[in-house]
Parts: C-alpha cells; sequence; structure tokens
C-alpha cells in the first residue's frame, strides 16, 4: 500500500522545483512575480512492473497562480492561472522516476 502523505509530499516538492514556485524575478528587470500551487489532486495511484521492478504511476491535476506586482481585474485571473495534468512514475521509496505531461498540445 501505498503512503498517499508520503507521495503527495514527493510530489509537491518536485512540482516546485519544476514549476519554479515561489518569488522570481523577470530576468533584465526588477519586476518580481510569486508562483502558487492553487490546486492540487491526484488520481487512484496503479502499481505495475518497471525495469522489472515494482514502481507506481499516478495522474496529477494541479493549477499554479503566477501573481505580479501589477494590478489586473479578477476576470483576468485565468490568464494568469496554469493548468497542469502530469503522470508522475515512482519506486516504492517514492524517487520520482519519470515525470509525463498529460495536458492536450494544441
Amino acid at each position: 500500500m501505498v503512503n498517499g502523505e508520503k507521495l503527495e509530499t514527493s510530489i509537491k516538492k518536485e512540482i516546485n522545483m519544476l514549476r519554479n514556485l515561489g518569488e522570481n524575478s523577470r530576468a533584465g528587470s526588477d519586476h518580481l512575480y510569486f508562483r502558487t500551487l492553487i490546486s492540487f489532486k491526484l488520481d487512484k495511484v496503479k502499481e505495475f512492473k518497471h525495469k522489472e521492478k515494482l514502481a507506481f504511476k499516478v495522474i496529477c491535476k494541479y493549477d499554479i497562480y503566477t501573481e505580479t506586482e501589477f494590478l489586473h481585474s479578477p476576470e483576468m485571473d485565468e490568464h494568469y492561472t496554469e493548468l497542469y495534468k502530469d503522470k508522475f512514475t515512482f519506486d516504492k521509496e517514492f524517487n520520482i522516476l519519470e515525470i509525463k505531461d498529460m495536458r492536450k498540445k494544441k
């Protein structure tokens, strides 16, 4: 059985690094922005064999909001919100083996 809390912690840590969450600044300017994870949902974890070893995969849907120093109306929030759907493959120690972007390409 997979420990849901450890899995969620591992995936959120990876998202934090992968998507540059937190305070950032634009290259070449002094403009700051802050990226925040605003929603997070894990589908059911599935067990399978990966290179002859036990592994797990789960699809994670999450949204990231980018807050800038410039004001905008609430109707424009969708322009500052990125929607993600990634498939995470991990081993029994919760090491992430692979991440696949599951969003539909335009």
